[in-house]
């Protein structure tokens, strides 16, 4: 955007603009030297970057989450920092990789809009999945007839996954629908049924991603959805529901307090054991 506002210089008069992507080279912009322009390639490479980011980011939530589903057992545990330590690692290695391929033209324009999609095709897909077998573990665990026991690490570890699982959702979506639309604006420009000028549109609507998400973020967690209401309380009137209440046929109460009383000694011997 700088260089389109002529606050940088790239010592040749551009009178017209180019098309986002082309193979054609009569469409391209022939430089003889990258001298001068080393800025605007960083500035391609921190946009690829950013956008990949974003991409494999979503990736990393859901199989980070599955991570916590598999070992339910002890995954708060340090021991298990590792895993969104080096899956950190592996989306920026992926993004700056990525990024590089596309921006010296090494990754076809088909090869980068397979890669968002998908990814986020994968992500749906697992956070749904994951989500269902948490639901259907809290399920368990809240019926007095189960047959299971549940520790108290699985207890909070489903009831952590069911909720980074709601915010990561949510968050999934709002990026589905956000790239989506910059896809759409991007495929009008390649296709050119829009006039090549109107590519600063892609761009911005790149860069406002962050208002999207953070706002959806935002309303997802409840401390951070408080504190707002409490700070703009005529912008958040909610109507009130009567809640529903659930009725469930309830096991002997002799059975239920026995049952209760043999977990509550067994999470009491846990809680001993892990501070030895």
């Amino acid at each position: 955007m700088a260089y389109q506002v002529k606050l940088f210089s790239l010592g040749i008069e551009i009178n017209q603009f180019y098309v986002l992507w082309t193979e054609d080279p009569e469409k391209m912009l022939i430089v003889d030297s990258l001298k001068g322009l080393e800025l605007l390639i960083l500035a391609g490479f921190m946009e690829y970057h950013y956008m990949f980011s974003i991409v494999f980011g979503a990736v990393a939530v859901a199989v980070e989450r599955i991570c916590a589903s598999v070992l339910i057992d002890n995954y708060e545990s340090t021991k298990k920092v590792c895993i969104p330590i080096l899956l950190t690692i592996i989306v920026q290695f992926l993004a700056i990789f990525v990024s590089s391929l596309a921006i010296f033209y090494k990754f076809d324009i088909i090869s980068i809009n397979a890669t968002w999609i998908v990814s986020c095709i994968f992500s749906s897909v697992m956070f749904l999945l994951v989500e269902r077998i948490n639901e259907k573990w809290r399920a368990e665990m809240e019926n007095p007839r189960r047959t299971r026991n549940f520790t108290i690490s699985q207890r909070f570890q489903v009831k952590e996954n069911i909720r980074a699982l709601d915010l990561g959702k949510r968050l999934i979506f709002s990026e589905i629908g956000t790239i989506s639309i910059i896809g759409t604006i991007i495929a009008a420009l390649l296709l050119e049924l829009v006039p090549p000028s109107l590519v600063h549109i892609a761009e911005n609507a790149l860069f406002l991603n962050p208002f999207g998400i953070c706002t959806v973020a935002m309303f997802s967690i409840p401390a951070w959805k408080k504190r707002y209401k409490n700070a703009f309380p005529t912008c958040c009137q909610w109507r009130l529901r009567p809640s529903r209440v659930d009725v469930e046929s309830m096991e002997p109460m002799e059975e239920f307090n026995k049952r209760i009383s043999i977990e509550t000694d067994m999470y009491f011997n846990q809680l001993n054991e892990s501070w030895i």
